[in-house]
């Protein structure tokens, strides 16, 4: 019994005991004042140079990443990606106790905000922290089910819960418009405004209702972009009221819905403000946002080290950001330079308290103590502060509405040689993947529903880019097969290598009459490059469960119940 009740404390990262009552922003000195409002990003295990400005008061919290996946790739195959990613959750859940542990020796001990970006498809870095593979917002869309996607975030709030963190960074509310989007894509729930919001408030309903504030991103709308924000900047040369219609809308309805949280976007729209873009705009972030939209919440910028801003220092990004109307400043630093990013907090509050000493101050101190005060103000309502709050369960149902919705989501694109089901003469079958590591665990439950169904299969794992083996590999493997699956992998690009290797065997297929079901592991979009193919399901990124599902499909042991929520061009 007391190992079980260690084992729980571990688990929820074994908070701290806040005072029951949360102090208000004036009882609060300017420096802590300016804390409440400055976010950086700690990468797990790295946590240990933000001590100082955690005890200081300096940061409201942090949203958490793995440098995994961001700065090193490791090599994760079926053999080692359990191992790997049960270490990564033992890093998380210590980087968390010990942000905690010292939030608790600040000087008004006040709790902090802890952020996951909890997405799937493309998006692999919940996975590189410990967390399950999230359904992408496109499969949840593919179901056409509300319900479904309730049940989705429901769960993920509840994940979110128990690994000790507290704010969801999402949904993602960007209607993906342009099937070129090199940042977006499956992380959209499609390029319907209407059908985006739908789906955006049903998921903000769920994550709120289950005790986790949501943050919809990236207003007002990063769907129409052709660059990633991340490395440059994006303008989105869009008539204003064309911008309304197809992506403004549809974060209205989740604004309507009563999100906590709107994140601020790295792009520029020049019919609604030529000189800024919307995180440094007051046009967009308070008469548009607020004034007509009538928002009330929390307005937090998206990262303050993308691309987008580099080249402008730290000190003139929170002028901009503070007086644009931001409550919320993703302060980071370069991911790679930690001991640069520690000193950012401190930097931005140096700033702010020197321009506010100015006869003519650059930054407002009422903008200043209000956003603080919203930010308290969600901590208390989080019951952040009451030492008796509720723990979060262990099962948080995560697993049972992740088959659900692959289940509803998995969509068959066409079958056009009537393939579909693999009967008894499609006894061998080549399954050839070329897909990241990461997903290497899911993968395996395609080939292993096979197996179990009694196929024969023979099974190729290749990387995204595949290496110069691949090719004589996959030949291997499709020789004297009778039916073949090719599982493509398109994430903001389409790798060239593995494209021409694609479509190369696709033409050795087509030569030898093999039957060929091409499945698109990540971005539908990729599906228009293959016109031969005649046989092709989508996922949209592969859990588990679309694996599997896929694999029932093919078989004929389950309909294909998914929609295309996009329009290939």
């Amino acid at each position: 019994m007391k190992r079980l009740f260690f084992l729980s404390l571990l688990l929820l990262g074994a908070a701290p005991l806040w005072a029951a009552d949360a102090p208000k922003a004036e009882d609060l000195s300017l420096r802590e004042q300016i804390g409440q409002t400055i976010m950086p990003r700690v990468l797990i295990g790295q946590q240990k140079p933000f001590k100082k400005a955690v005890m200081n008061g300096e940061v409201t919290g942090f949203f958490i990443k793995a440098k995994e996946g961001l700065l090193v790739q490791p090599n994760i195959t079926a053999k080692n990606q359990k191992r790997f990613i049960a270490k990564q959750r033992k890093k998380l859940l210590k980087t968390i106790r010990d942000l905690n542990k010292w939030a608790a020796k600040s000087p008004h001990k006040i709790p902090l905000l802890l952020a996951i970006d909890y997405e799937g498809g493309t998006v692999t870095s919940p996975m590189y922290m410990g967390f399950k593979q999230m359904p992408s917002n496109m499969l949840l869309a593919a179901s056409g089910d509300e319900q479904i996607v309730s049940d989705m975030y429901a769960a993920q709030a509840r994940e979110i819960l128990f690994a000790g963190a507290n704010v969801a960074f999402g949904p993602v509310t960007d209607v993906n418009s342009n099937p070129q989007n090199p940042i977006i894509q499956t992380r959209s729930f499609g390029d319907n405004a209407a059908q985006v919001g739908q789906f955006s408030a049903a998921a903000v309903r769920a994550l709120e209702a289950n005790g986790v504030p949501s943050f919809v991103k990236h207003f007002p709308g990063h769907g129409d972009t052709s660059v990633d924000s991340h490395y440059e900047q994006p303008v989105t040369n869009m008539p204003a009221d064309e911008l309304w219609q197809t992506h403004i809308s549809a974060f209205q309805v989740p604004v309507d819905a009563g999100v906590t949280g709107v994140m601020s976007a790295h792009v520029v729209y020049p019919q609604v403000d030529a000189e800024n873009s919307a995180m440094f705009s007051t046009k967009i972030l308070q008469d548009l946002l607020r004034q007509k939209m009538g928002f009330k919440g929390i307005i937090a910028t998206d990262g303050l080290d993308m691309g987008a801003v580099k080249g402008v220092s730290v000190e003139e990004i929170v002028r901009r950001t503070y007086h644009a109307g931001n409550n919320i400043l993703l302060l980071s630093g370069d991911a790679k330079d930690v001991k640069t990013a520690r000193t950012l907090p401190k930097r931005a509050a140096d700033y702010v308290v020197g321009t506010l000493a100015a006869e003519q101050p650059e930054v407002s101190a009422d903008h200043i103590r209000e956003s603080a005060q919203k930010v308290l103000d969600l901590k208390a309502r989080l019951g952040l502060f009451d030492e008796n709050r509720a723990k979060p369960a262990e099962d948080t149902g995560f697993d049972e509405a992740s088959r659900r919705a692959a289940e509803a989501g998995v969509t068959l694109v066409r079958d056009e040689q009537k393939l579909i089901p693999l009967g008894a003469d499609k006894q061998t079958v080549c399954a050839a993947f070329f897909a990241d590591g990461i997903f290497s665990g899911q993968l395996k439950t395609f080939t292993d529903y096979m197996q179990n169904r009694g196929k024969t299969v023979h099974s190729v794992f290749a990387p995204r880019t595949p290496q110069d083996n691949a090719e004589a590999a996959v030949r291997a493997c499709m020789a004297g097969a009778d039916a073949v699956v090719l599982g493509t992998s398109r994430t903001s690009v389409m790798d060239e290598k593995q494209f021409a290797l694609v479509q190369k065997l696709l033409q050795t297929a087509q030569e030898n009459n093999q039957p060929v079901a091409l499945v698109s592991l990540l971005n539908p979009y990729e599906i228009a490059l293959y016109p031969q193919a005649q046989t092709v399901l989508a996922l949209y990124g592969p859990t588990q469960y679309a694996a599997e599902t896929a694999a029932k499909i093919l078989l004929g042991d389950a309909p294909a119940k998914g929609k295309l929520p996009i329009e290939l061009k």
